[in-house]
């Protein structure tokens, strides 16, 4: 296990606020956390032939092996704590913030990022689709059906944090392109940040789930172990929030959250008590008839670390080899910056979360930079690794990709 520590100029990643020191002031923001959720874990299934691996023989065979990391094209700006949704070949990047060191301070986006992965796996390019309305971080994004969806997130106003509460949607073409964004009328019941924003759809019947996160109550900022579910139309218009019945073990901002199989899957995360509440469980509830979460049961498996600002996906490569749970990066502590990849095989026989194997850490495919706030897709056999932020204050633009193969859990 990898860890970059921070240098002087440093981002601080937390739940609940975030702190930046910069190199003229200190200014607390909220962070976000949605790297990850929905998009990340879209790992779609491959149908073509898969190329030579960098299996070396060294390795074990019962974990991913990756190959050298390949620059893509660099996002049009530095950004951390962004979201990222995937439907695809196409990849989009939303909001975030970064901090513009000539006007000494924190932007905040409300641009939306689009890559496309030809069939050589390159990202040869973003371009800017149609922006939502208001930047921010720590908000949630999920495709679903023909709409993509945008929800909650952080920002100041004046130096005073807020947190979101609405929800935003727009069509998106065959071609990938964005139409309009338009905001539903029907508000989260707790405005938060630094959640996951999972979709689900099944049968002719589609979900939202707006999962964990971070809100402020008076005086406290209080880490949230409820989740929101909200129904969809076809034509993307969202009915009303309603907080399911069953909450999280422990609630905390910065997880991950996926769907696998019509289960949520909550991995990680940061919770109320500073360098205490650094999670490393994995928790699951099952999708209902009405698509609520039933009771939430927590994993055998721990993470190798508690671990928050982390990037998951579940990828599925529809062919021998386990389909498996990748967590990328992100921070086990203040100060520290994760360059490990993490996986653990998910069985196709018994019912989450006894699917799921134990955890470890993959003997290829670390990062050059730790990194967290960042954003992963896996798509065929590439792994796509987007931004984030890094020791010694920095924001990153860059966008890498390994090819990798899943191995196979040992029978």
């Amino acid at each position: 296990m990898n860890v970059t520590t921070r240098a002087s100029g440093s981002s601080r990643g937390r739940g609940g606020g975030r702190r930046w020191s910069g190199p003229a002031r200190r200014t607390s923001v909220l962070l976000a956390c949605m790297a990850g959720a929905a998009g990340w874990g879209a790992g779609d299934r491959a149908s073509a032939a898969p190329a030579p691996s960098c299996r070396q023989a060294w390795m074990p065979t019962d974990a991913p092996a990756f190959c050298p990391w390949r620059t893509e094209a660099p996002l049009p700006a530095p950004s951390s704590y962004f979201a990222v949704a995937a439907s695809g070949e196409h990849v989009y990047v939303l909001g975030g913030f970064r901090f513009d060191a000539t006007t000494n301070q924190l932007v905040y986006d409300e641009t939306v990022r689009h890559g496309k992965i030809g069939a050589d796996g390159v990202i040869a390019a973003w371009t800017p689709e149609a922006s939502f309305k208001t930047g921010r971080s720590g908000l949630g994004a999920v495709r679903l059906g023909k709409c993509l969806f945008v929800n909650g997130g952080s920002y100041s106003v004046n130096g005073t944090p807020v947190y979101a509460d609405d929800t935003q949607s727009a069509p998106v073409a065959g071609d990938g392109k964005i139409g309009v964004w338009k905001t539903s009328p029907h508000r989260l019941k707790t405005p938060r940040s630094n959640h996951t924003l999972l979709g689900l759809e099944r049968g002719q019947s589609r979900y939202l789930y707006a999962v964990a996160g971070v809100t402020q109550l008076g005086q406290d900022t209080v880490h949230l172990d409820t989740v929101e579910v909200a129904k969809v139309g076809e034509d993307c218009q969202i009915g009303e929030w309603v907080i399911a019945n069953y909450h999280l073990r422990g609630g905390r901002s910065t997880p991950q959250a996926l769907m696998v199989r019509d289960n949520l899957v909550v991995i990680g995360g940061w919770g109320d008590l500073d360098l205490i509440d650094v999670f490393d469980d994995v928790q699951v509830a099952s999708a209902r008839v009405d698509g609520t979460p039933g009771p939430w049961q927590v994993g055998l498996g721990r993470l190798p670390t508690g671990i928050y600002g982390h990037a998951t996906s579940y990828h599925d490569p529809g062919r021998p080899g386990g389909p498996v749970l990748l967590g990328v990066g992100g921070q086990p502590g203040t100060g520290a910056y994760g360059t490990w990849i993490s996986y653990a095989y998910v069985s196709t026989g018994p019912a989450l979360p006894a699917a799921i194997g134990p955890w470890r850490i993959a003997p290829s495919g670390q990062l050059a930079v730790g990194r967290a706030g960042h954003g992963i897709v896996s798509y065929r056999d590439r792994l796509y690794v987007i931004g984030g932020s890094a020791p010694g204050g920095q924001f990153l633009k860059d966008v890498i990709s390994s090819r990798f193969d899943t191995g196979e859990p040992l029978k």
